[in-house]
């Protein structure tokens, strides 16, 4: 999961790439929420490896913050953990 954040003085320009910019093809998009009230994205994305990672987000890290934290479905880590302990 990903929470990307900008200066509210570059959401011109935020919004401009993002109308011109598409998630790579190695990249599953699950699910996107754009916050109203401030500068600030939320992606639920699949991705597989680190250079996917790279290709999502080197084009933005010159004028966003990105914050990604690993996460699963609560379910499928339950039924994971059930394995192990």
């Amino acid at each position: 999961m990903d929470i990307i954040t900008w200066e509210p003085k570059d959401n011109d320009e935020v919004t401009r790439r993002y109308s011109e910019w598409s998630w790579p093809d190695s990249v599953e998009v699950i699910s996107e929420w754009t916050d109203l009230s401030t500068c600030r994205y939320v992606a639920v994305v699949d991705i597989k490896d680190s250079e996917s990672y790279a290709i999502a987000a080197l084009p933005w890290k010159d004028i966003c913050h990105i914050e990604t934290f690993p996460v699963m479905e609560t379910p499928k880590l339950m039924a994971m953990m059930s394995e192990y302990v």
